[in-house]
């Protein structure tokens, strides 16, 4: 539903999503400079949190939760372009 489609149908947008993820997957250069986005994005979010993360204990548990949300956000978007875009319950959203 996200992507526009409406639910038997992809819509062009989520074909292009899938397209790309595809294509990120299997080109080794694409996957590292993707692999690597995160690290700059998780940054931001510690960053953000500003005096929350004052202290190296503070700072090290909101990097690795802001880590391991990356992490599965990364492995859902991968799980979903190869299971050709389609919506599953894999267990961890519910």
């Amino acid at each position: 539903m996200l992507t526009g489609g409406d639910g038997d149908e992809p819509a062009a947008n989520e074909r292009f999503l899938l397209d790309c993820l595809r294509l990120m997957v299997s080109t080794p250069a694409l996957r590292a400079r993707h692999l690597d986005s995160p690290y700059a994005l998780q940054q931001a979010v510690v960053d953000a949190l500003g005096d929350d993360a004052t202290t190296p204990d503070a700072a090290f548990r909101a990097q690795a939760a802001t880590s391991a949300c990356l992490a599965a956000m990364h492995t859902a978007l991968t799980r979903w372009a190869e299971d050709d875009g389609q919506a599953k319950n894999w267990g961890c959203c519910r």
